[in-house]
């Protein structure tokens, strides 16, 4: 299964700038490396892949789940951190107890809900 699907994602900026039919399939345990130079578009991807843009074609699609439509449950799985941070508004940074019972990792310590 992989875990991280890209086909033919493109998201054009103009200036020769975006990312452009980019495609690649990650399977679930593999490690992989996205390098390349400033504006290459390794921030661009990422950012489709958290669901914080819409492609112009192409799709992006983490665990069978589309980045775009699935972003929040995405986002609740994953953890990003970018070069250049710039939170959306809905991006608090706080935990209700509610979100500590249904968080994902095993042992979490946050409100004392850890078994």
């Amino acid at each position: 299964m992989n875990s991280i699907e890209i086909e033919h994602l493109t998201k054009d900026y103009g200036n020769g700038k975006g990312v452009f039919d980019v495609s690649l399939a990650i399977k679930q345990g593999e490690v992989y490396g996205y390098l390349g130079p400033n504006g290459a578009g390794k921030s661009t991807t990422m950012r489709h892949l958290m669901g914080f843009s819409k492609p112009q074609s192409g799709t992006v699609n983490i665990l069978g789940l589309e980045c775009l439509s699935n972003q929040k449950e995405i986002q609740g799985r994953l953890g990003y951190l970018p070069g250049e941070i710039a939170f959306q508004e809905d991006m608090t940074g706080i935990i209700s107890e509610a979100d500590c019972e249904n968080a994902p990792h095993e042992g979490l310590q946050l409100w004392g809900k850890a078994d």
